[in-house]
């Protein structure tokens, strides 16, 4: 069951990796997570994707850059945020976050500048890297059912994080499951 896991953790970061494109901005970031639940307010004036496993509403001024089935990339009106999200069927438990949280940080180490603690909030994980070049990554899992949920990114370049930050939270607080 372990491998198994581990295995399906893999195939998450490397489908963050692969599904996600971003602005390579040459500046530099400084952590802002604070562990504490934040108020979030749901994005309810926005646009509603309709994924076949889920719904998820994103603001209304960014554009659709992909969509296909479960998965979704958007971009804010300036280009400068990118959303990458997916169903995720087999991912970890509720009760499973705080492994996955700590091999996404081991299993990323070598690939980003620097890589934030695992933050989580019930039944969200969040992941703040850094790339090399400067840009925020934010790369969450959000456990919805059982083993089932969604899984993507949110990348901006540094003088935008607490945009990012805000759309993330309040794009995961939209997921609803069909």
């Amino acid at each position: 069951m372990k491998k198994l896991f581990l295995i399906a953790l893999a195939a998450m970061t490397m489908g963050l990796v692969a599904c996600n494109g971003g602005n390579n901005a040459n500046t530099s970031a400084s952590a802002s997570n604070s562990g504490e639940a934040q108020n979030v307010e749901q994005a309810t004036d926005g646009i509603t994707f309709e994924g076949e496993h889920y719904t998820v509403t994103y603001p209304k001024d960014w554009k659709e850059t992909f969509a296909t089935g479960d998965v979704l990339n958007a971009k804010s009106a300036d280009d400068a945020i990118s959303l990458s999200i997916n169903f995720d069927e087999t991912g970890p438990s509720v009760d499973q976050l705080k492994e996955t949280g700590a091999n996404v940080k081991l299993l990323n180490q070598q690939d980003y500048k620097e890589i934030g603690d695992p933050q989580i909030d019930g039944n969200k994980l969040v992941v703040r890297r850094v790339t090399n070049e400067g840009e925020i990554d934010f790369s969450y899992l959000l456990v919805i059912e059982g083993t089932k949920g969604v899984m993507g990114s949110v990348k901006a370049p540094a003088d935008k994080e607490a945009d990012a930050e805000k759309a993330l939270n309040s794009i995961l607080a939209s997921v609803k499951m069909k």
